[in-house]
């Protein structure tokens, strides 16, 4: 009896030992089968062999109505495509640069770069995050100091302060608009610079010398101090090699901002409405700088005539 059970014991070690490989070659069977992958963030469906697939797998009947909303959504895609090139071009102007605009008062008007909207036939206004364009009038310019106010049917959520004093050398700033990242962006974004006087000294030039990105489309926009307010408008990105000469100093991004005391004249013979906050002010993080520039800040498009419809 004993010899039995011994026995017994020894088939129950012994033979699951002998059944693993024939387990492992189901599972590398079952991991290699091709099956419906869904990639839920792409919206598309994929047959892949089960180890590779990195989304959900779906059966047959899912896939299929899986596929069929994905290219009914295609297409109605490249049918607004198609209309919205096509009313493009019918239009008796066409798209030429952009630039940036500030909410410098409650009543609709904003502060720009004269040269964003010079030898424009027309200005459009872009409402943020949005497909809007809004007819832009040109109210007045200072071509000297390279300022213009526009304004238009457009109420955003704030408007922005004007620094009651010029920022000190080396402190940063926070700049807000459009710039050109291979294409036209919809939604602005924070640049953050460093004040360098030895590029650009206001008491000389009336012009803030900045170092960091910036780039094509920021033209306009705000340079805001750490607290949130105006210190002025980003005027041009520069060129590095004349700057390396005047400074000694090889620097990669440069840019020059057209200070608040200039902003300030302008608007004053504009007859414009504007605010300076001489209160202390709070420090502010980043983000916080851009969610008070994001809020008074829209994109401004230049236009040329159509040649298409010229003829």
């Amino acid at each position: 009896m004993k010899q039995i059970i011994r026995l017994l014991t020894l088939a129950a070690i012994v033979l699951p030992v002998h059944s693993l490989p024939a387990v492992a070659a189901t599972r590398t069977a079952a991991s290699e089968q091709v099956i419906y992958c869904w990639d839920r963030a792409r919206g598309i469906v994929q047959e892949k062999r089960r180890r590779t697939c990195n989304g959900a797998e779906v059966s047959a009947e899912q896939a299929f109505a899986l596929k069929t909303r994905y290219e009914k959504a295609r297409r109605a895609h490249l049918v607004r495509g198609d209309a919205l090139r096509r009313a493009e071009a019918a239009r008796p102007v066409r798209f030429h640069s952009a630039g940036t605009a500030f909410a410098v008062s409650s009543d609709g008007f904003f502060l720009t770069s004269a040269h964003v909207v010079a030898k424009c036939h027309a200005v459009e206004m872009r409402v943020p995050g949005s497909q809007r364009r809004l007819a832009t009038r040109v109210v007045a310019v200072d071509a000297k100091n390279d300022l213009a106010l526009v304004r238009a049917a457009y109420r955003p959520k704030r408007f922005l302060l004007v620094a009651p004093v010029l920022p000190r050398n080396g402190e940063p700033l926070a700049l807000i608009g459009f710039p050109q990242e291979g294409k036209i962006r919809l939604t602005p974004r924070l640049t953050p610079v460093n004040i360098d006087y030895t590029l650009s000294n206001p008491e000389k030039r009336g012009l803030i010398g900045v170092v960091g990105d910036v780039r094509r489309g920021n033209s306009g926009g705000p340079a805001l101090d750490s607290k949130g307010r105006v210190v002025g408008v980003v005027k041009a990105k520069i060129d590095s090699v004349q700057a390396a000469r005047l400074t000694g100093t090889t620097l990669k991004h440069l840019g020059v901002v057209t200070e608040a005391r200039e902003m300030a004249r302008f608007l004053k013979l504009a007859k414009s409405k504007f605010a300076i906050d001489t209160s202390r002010g709070i420090e502010r993080t980043l983000k916080e700088l851009f969610t008070i520039g994001e809020a008074a800040t829209v994109r401004i498009d230049c236009l040329h005539r159509n040649k298409r419809n010229l003829r």
